[in-house]
């Protein structure tokens, strides 16, 4: 019994003892299993070894970076490795019992293969997208310098036409898709960032380095499920998100710069002092002896662009951001302050962003995310520039005038003697006036994924701006002495955007595709201003509303719309060869009369993958191939807020409130409706070669156009359905890898967007209109034209210029040389020019190449077919008319006996309205050229700090090429007056990665 009570025991103490060495050797083998697994990656393409490629654990947080050589050493305990890089296949490698590897990665084409998202719901493969789409990556977004992002577009969208029309550094550009679609609403595309509608405005103040890559939808197939905001195109902006399963990386970008005209070939063809008086005394203006005394008195020859115009403005800006995500969270921080000076005077912009991009997995079914983006900016805008002697025209002022006096000193708080006009550094500095805005755009989206291919999703976002504008005339300004004023304007408005979808990815035996989405979308806008306005500040230290002594006046504004929405889309593929998109969507807008508010539309789209045919599958020289057809509608709610409403405003008579009728209304006002129809061919051909061209025919109807009413009802016009409008056109993009090694490559490429415009039907059973005060006229079949009296020239004999009369149909150009006259009647010999408002030809062109470290990046954009009223030839061109100015150059050319050819008339008769000042604005401008050197990852490396730094040069608007003789050709009107012309940048910049 002893033995066996003392056996129990041992035996219980064996067992423990068994279990706890059990436990120990299989921690020992677990940590054993451990091992050091070392490799090189390395291209398929050119056999060297890649840098920068990710090694990651699969199934844990483990991961590395290869070296400058591709090598690289991981600690795994795991199976599976895998390998990603920007540009090349994701690749996963078995690791079995090696602990040594080799792995080749296969070049992605990222012309085909790039994420692209068409319009709510999960993002697709470019070459699985049905729709017409382009899209431009975040490195050809930043690292520009300008403040809006949008310019970076140009000429690089085919299709899309981008214009900077001023100078001032917070402009913003206007834009347009396939062509100007419609003669009442707005042509500007949807903006959407991040799936959240937001203002063309809002852009500029946020910073272009933030951006992932920008995507223009531009067929019905991409734009229908947009439906009522879509007629014009949409444009996708993605803002940056870390990498899953990337380590930190942080970014410091650092550029300074300088700034002047583009052009000044305008203001470098005026007389000087000797030219204008020997033009003065040749006509009879001046006699000798007057000129003589004006000698004695102004001895000068001044040249006054340097004046009104300043050379090398000082532009800077700088940017940093921290990247990077786990397994579960990805994020992405940056901040960035800009300060741009303008070349004119009160002319300026400084801005600071923020942003915080955090998307994390919860856990394996929902998904949560976080965009916050805040910026506040200073803008200040010349307002000299409507034909203004203090701006657009201060160059008219005479030579021999000078704002310097003997002692080298400026005229600062006097008039300059004998112009007349004060400085316009004292006018900027008298006259202060600043905009201050405050930009917020949040968007948060909580994403479920209940089972694999459903995705259902809520997300909320908000487009809110708060905009001051202070104003004052100090007391101490010479012309209103001891009288100052002051302005304090606040617009205040959100744009609340609600989106909830739910998706659903599914595949039949792997061969049959299907997406199914449905969602609901409610937008509703809100904008709130108010005003203040005083006279009677009598110090200049003291410049608050409340100084103010008299002249008190106050006003407030408030508007509202709202957008309620459901939408739908069927994609099917069989075998990723045949696919078909179906989208629906139903709108309804607070904009149109009750019974007219709700629209539906629609769009078809079907794309052939044609490399997969059995045909084309071993032909080498194809790569790529895809045929792709959509047709839909979509639907234009641009206009003002109450248009189909009669109002009323409020007025103050004799000390009581009153009101009287504001607008006629319109109840049985409606949607603006569009047809689109887009066919193109897209693929990659020998490897290298890439051509998507596409055709497009769109139709709009119902245009909502300020019809023409008869004065006795009190109103000129009435916002109408009316009118067929219909743009047809090619679009075409071409790039061609042209040499591609480890050491050297070189790209070019060219853009080209060709519309035809034609206005089928118009209202009230017109054949034409001429839009008042404009120079243009619409008219049945032809597109939207210059319409004024047409001269025919300088008659050689007479000296006096002729005008064709026009024939019976005015729309109908007459240049019949038997039918002229030489009095000038703006109203009896206006006609159609032939000429058309809107270029028909917009692109680009250029180039990246490479060697080694250095890269250089060069890139046109051009219009062809542009044509701009100059009215500043009307003051710079009309020695008569605005004789005691200084005159261009050209008015030498005028006639002085009989034979004579000239462009000019004797002197004597002034120059009138007529077509003589349209001028061809066709252009060609570099718009972006850069040079760097990227530093070595192998020299780097010896730092063990940095991985990643480049120094650069990149010039903006360097080189114009233009017949145009105004101020600058790109702007974007039909007619110009005294603008604030572009300016060309030259920018030394740094960035540094850690």
């Amino acid at each position: 019994m002893a033995i066996l009570l003392t056996n129990k025991p041992l035996y219980m103490k064996e067992k423990l003892l068994y279990f706890f060495f059990a436990m120990l050797f299989t921690i020992g083998t677990s940590y054993a299993q451990e091992r050091s697994v070392t490799g090189k990656v390395t291209s398929t393409e050119t056999g060297k070894g890649l840098a920068d490629v990710t090694v990651l654990v699969q199934g844990s947080r483990t991961a590395v970076k290869t070296d400058s050589d591709g090598n690289f050493t991981i600690k795994t305990d795991k199976n599976n490795l895998i390998f990603r890089s920007v540009g090349f296949d994701e690749k996963v490698i078995s690791l079995g019992q090696s602990n040594q590897v080799s792995v080749n990665l296969e070049t992605t084409n990222s012309e085909l293969e790039e994420v692209v998202v068409v319009g709510y719901g999960t993002g697709r493969k470019a070459s699985n997208v049905v729709g017409t789409v382009s899209r431009v990556s975040a490195k050809e977004i930043g690292g520009r310098p300008r403040a809006n992002a949008l310019e970076s577009l140009q000429g690089k969208v085919p299709g899309l036409q981008i214009f900077t029309s001023s100078g001032e550094p917070s402009a913003t550009q206007s834009i347009r898709l396939n062509g100007a679609g419609s003669l009442g609403a707005s042509s500007t595309p949807l903006f959407v960032l991040d799936g959240i509608p937001v203002e063309s405005g809002s852009i500029v103040s946020m910073n272009p380095e933030d951006f992932e890559s920008i995507t223009v939808l531009k067929d019905a197939s991409a734009t229908s499920i947009y439906g009522s905001r879509a007629a014009n195109g949409v444009i996708y902006m993605t803002s940056k998100k870390g990498k899953i399963g990337d380590r930190a990386t942080v970014s410091l970008r650092s550029q300074i710069g300088w700034s002047k005209l583009a052009t000044s070939k305008m203001q470098d063809n005026l007389m000087n002092t000797k030219e204008l008086q020997n033009f003065w005394l040749e006509t009879g203006y001046r006699t000798q002896a007057q000129l003589d005394a004006i000698n004695a008195t102004y001895p000068n020859d001044y040249k006054w662009k340097g004046f009104y115009f300043k050379e090398n403005t000082p532009y800077q800006q700088h940017d940093l951001n921290i990247s990077g995500g786990s397994q579960k969270t990805q994020y992405y921080l940056s901040t960035s302050y800009l300060d741009e000076e303008g070349v004119m005077y009160r002319s300026g912009f400084d801005r600071i962003t923020l942003r915080s991009n955090i998307t994390s997995k919860i856990n394996d079914w929902m998904r949560v995310g976080l965009n916050l983006s805040g910026g506040y900016d200073r803008r200040q805008t010349n307002q000299y520039t409507s034909n203004s002697l203090n701006g657009g025209l201060s160059l008219l002022a005479l030579p021999w005038y000078t704002p310097i006096d003997a002692d080298g000193n400026e005229y600062y708080d006097k008039q300059i003697p004998g112009l007349g006009r004060y400085s316009p550094r004292y006018l900027a500095d008298k006259l202060p006036s600043m905009g201050k805005n405050q930009q917020f755009n949040p968007n948060f989206f909580v994403e479920l994924q209940p089972f694999e291919g459903l995705t259902i999703k809520s997300q909320g976002g908000m487009d809110f701006y708060n905009y001051r504008t202070s104003a004052r005339r100090l007391p101490s300004y010479l012309p209103n002495i001891g009288n100052g004023t002051a302005t304090e304007e606040f617009d205040q408005a959100y744009t609340r955007t609600l989106t909830n979808t739910i998706e659903y990815k599914f595949n039949v035996n792997n061969i049959h595709n299907f997406i199914l989405l449905g969602g609901q979308e409610s937008v509703d806008f809100r904008q709130e201003g108010f005003s203040s306005y005083g006279v009677g500040l009598t110090d200049d230290r003291l410049t608050l509303l409340s100084n103010t002594t008299s002249g008190y006046t106050v006003g407030q504004t408030s508007s509202e719309y709202s957008f309620n929405s459901l939408f739908g889309r069927l994609s099917y593929s069989l075998h990723d060869k045949y696919s078909v998109d179906l989208t629906i969507r139903q709108d309804a807008s607070s904009r149109f009369g009750k019974d007219l508010n709700n629209s539906t539309f629609w769009s078809i789209g079907g794309m052939w993958n044609a490399k997969k045919e059995s045909f084309l599958a071993d032909v080498s020289q194809v790569n790529e191939l895809r045929v792709r057809a959509s047709y839909g509608t979509t639907g234009n709610a641009s206009i003002g807020n109450y248009a189909h409403l009669a109002t009323v405003a409020g007025s103050q008579y004799n000390g009581q409130t009153g009101w009287g009728l504001n607008s006629p209304g319109n109840p049985q006002l409606g949607w603006e409706a569009q047809n689109l129809l887009t066919i193109g061919v897209a693929g990659t051909f020998f490897k290298g070669l890439n051509i998507d061209v596409d055709y497009f025919n769109r139709n709009t109807k119902n245009m909502l156009v300020d019809v023409p009413f008869a004065y006795t009802s009190g109103f000129s016009t009435v916002k109408t359905n009316v009118g067929v409008l219909n743009n047809k056109g090619i679009n075409l993009q071409l790039s061609y890898n042209l040499v591609r090694n480890n050491d050297f490559y070189f790209t070019p490429s060219i853009t080209l967007g060709y519309v035809k415009q034609e206005i089928t039907e118009l209202f009230q059973g017109k054949d034409f209109w001429i839009v008042p005060n404009t120079g243009v006229s619409w008219a049945v079949g032809k597109p939207v034209s210059y319409f004024y009296p047409i001269q025919k020239g300088v008659n050689p004999e007479t000296g006096l210029v002729e005008w064709y009369k026009p024939g019976d149909d005015i729309t109908v150009t007459n240049k019949d040389p038997n039918n002229v006259t030489t009095s000038f009647s703006s109203a009896a010999l206006q006609q159609s020019t032939g000429i058309n408002r809107y270029a028909p030809l917009n692109g680009g062109f250029g180039f990246n190449t490479g060697w080694k470290g250095l890269y250089l990046e060069s890139y046109f954009t051009f219009s062809s077919g542009k044509y701009l009223i100059n009215n500043d030839s009307y003051f710079f061109e009309n020695a008569f008319g605005f004789a005691g100015y200084n005159q261009s150059k050209g008015i030498l050319d005028y006639w002085k006996e009989p034979g004579d050819v000239t462009r000019y008339p004797k002197y004597g008769q002034p120059k009138q309205f007529d077509s003589a000042l349209i001028e061809n604005a066709s252009f060609i401008r570099l718009k972006n050229i850069t040079v760097g050197y990227e530093i070595p990852k192998s020299i780097l490396k010896r730092s063990k700090f940095f991985t990643g730094a480049k120094i650069y040069y990149t010039g903006r608007n360097l080189l114009t090429f233009t017949k145009y003789s105004g101020p600058d050709p790109e702007i974007d009107a039909n007619l110009t007056t005294g603008a604030n012309p572009n300016t060309k940048q030259s920018v030394i910049g740094i960035q540094l990665l850690f």
